[in-house]
């Protein structure tokens, strides 16, 4: 019996405290990538259907400059709910210049749910 009980406040709290790779093994699916992106504060959910056809990494600087200054912080809320959830994940280049990347195994999933349905 474990010592140590984890409280999440809601099942995505619980699914975004998983390891990365029991995560990825969820992202399989067509229908937990659904889900997910269901879940998603409403900012999150348009950068994740916006990045959904970008291959290569996004700036974090360029998406910086895709919201006005009064929604910083939501912003801000967004990306970190698509880091916890690795929808995003983060990738710096040489000059250590911080970039978000989509999981491979949402973003395939999500292209053919949105192409093909859930068939």
């Amino acid at each position: 019996m474990p010592q140590v009980m984890v409280v999440a406040r809601n099942f995505m709290d619980m699914v975004a405290a998983l390891p990365a790779a029991k995560l990825d093994m969820l992202y399989d699916s067509a229908f937990i990538c659904e889900a997910v992106l269901r879940s998603l504060p409403p900012l999150a959910k348009k950068y994740a259907l916006q990045m959904l056809y970008v291959s290569a990494p996004v700036a974090a600087a360029a998406m910086e400059e895709w919201v006005l200054d009064e929604y910083a912080a939501k912003h801000r809320v967004a990306i970190d709910r698509l880091l916890q959830l690795r929808v995003f994940v983060e990738v710096r280049d040489r000059r250590k210049e911080v970039s978000y990347k989509m999981n491979q195994k949402f973003q395939g999933n999500m292209q053919k749910y949105l192409v093909d349905g859930l068939s």
